[in-house]
């Protein structure tokens, strides 16, 4: 037991001398957990200042037995899970209250929890946890130690602590708290979306070094890993957009036509309640160039297809093929060369 020393007493102080002030200690053979201590506290401090604050040091003195019932008496209600085994008041200008506490039954030994956020992909469920930390110590700290049967009263302090806490870690969604009590005490957390929420998301991949059709395929596997985004918060996506540009980034690279172009992806992505995620894919190892004419002055072989294959061999020296295709008359023309860029940027 921990034993509080109070300054002042009723011995040769006057009469008319008041008491100003309380200070509680709380004690247990099995200390409760620092919050829910604090919240004893902070309750007796409450009932202890409305009944002594104002009487006079005599009067407390004289009815010392009379305010100790009291104390226990109402604190024997109020927490429950716990009898009061002693009050001792120590009278004076500062009063002292000393209460000792004893849990009945059985306490909580150890806290699961459970986070149920509905549909998410694995790597978020990862990022919201992250974001999270370590929630589920902290709601330990609240309980464990705790008799079972004040869990429920207790309730309303973890929920203010993962309130608290998701408040400043993961202010996009909101929590809903289900506790079902025992020595081994289990806490369903659902998380909750909160803001506007992604519905839509459109996928494009734009290149100026590659025809574009050639990146088509590559949409699938991205499409793919995008509709991780949907359902979230747009402001979650906002504050994790490094994040999902890399996902996005990584799914487009592990398509064939990345490896074989050997691509430079850049992922943007615009969050909104219809997201649209743009990359960009640039390689400077080929130049594959699709083009097509239409001469309007001439009426035979006035429509030409031409393809530009090339590989650079360094920064400034390419060897292509070009291939023309004239539907007219069905007539295909095969051009190797070689070509080099000047430190201008045009080839010679």
């Amino acid at each position: 037991m921990v034993v509080l020393l109070c300054l002042g007493t009723a011995t040769g102080l006057a009469a008319d001398e008041t008491v100003d002030k309380i200070v509680v200690n709380v004690s247990a053979v099995e200390p409760p957990p620092e919050r829910i201590a604090k919240r004893m506290k902070a309750s007796i401090m409450t009932v202890s200042e409305q009944m002594l604050v104002g009487r006079t040091i005599v009067d407390v003195e004289t009815n010392r037995d009379k305010y100790e019932n009291l104390v226990r008496d109402i604190f024997n209600r109020v927490l429950v899970g716990y009898t009061v085994e002693q009050v001792s008041l120590m009278s004076g200008t500062s009063t002292g209250i000393s209460v000792v506490v004893k849990p009945w039954g059985d306490v909580v030994r150890d806290v699961s929890l459970e986070i149920d956020m509905g549909g998410l992909s694995p790597n978020v469920i990862k990022l919201i946890k992250n974001d999270m930390g370590k929630v589920e110590e902290q709601v330990a700290d609240v309980l464990i130690g705790l008799p079972v049967d004040s869990v429920e009263w207790a309730g309303g302090i973890s929920k203010s602590v993962i309130r608290e806490l998701l408040a400043n870690q993961l202010p996009e969604f909101r929590s809903n708290l289900e506790i079902a009590a025992g020595q081994h005490t289990s806490i369903k957390l659902s998380l909750i979306p909160t803001g506007p929420i992604i519905n839509n998301v459109e996928v494009s991949l734009r290149s100026r070094t590659i025809p574009n059709i050639l990146l088509a395929e590559a949409k699938r596997p991205v499409r793919e890993t995008a509709e991780m985004l949907r359902g979230l918060p747009v402001a979650f996506v906002e504050r994790h957009k490094a994040f999902f540009s890399a996902e996005i980034q990584n799914a487009a690279a592990s398509h064939p036509v990345a490896k074989q172009y050997e691509l430079k992806l850049t992922p943007m992505i615009t969050p909104g309640v219809d997201t649209e995620i743009t990359i960009n894919a640039e390689t400077s190892k080929y130049r594959v160039v699709l083009e097509g004419s239409l001469d309007m002055g001439r009426e035979d072989d006035n429509t030409t297809t031409k393809l530009h294959v090339g590989k650079f061999t360094n920064r400034r020296d390419e060897i292509f093929l070009e291939v023309k295709f004239m539907p007219d008359n069905l007539d295909w023309e095969f051009e190797p060369g070689w070509g080099h860029r000047a430190a201008y940027g045009r080839y010679t």
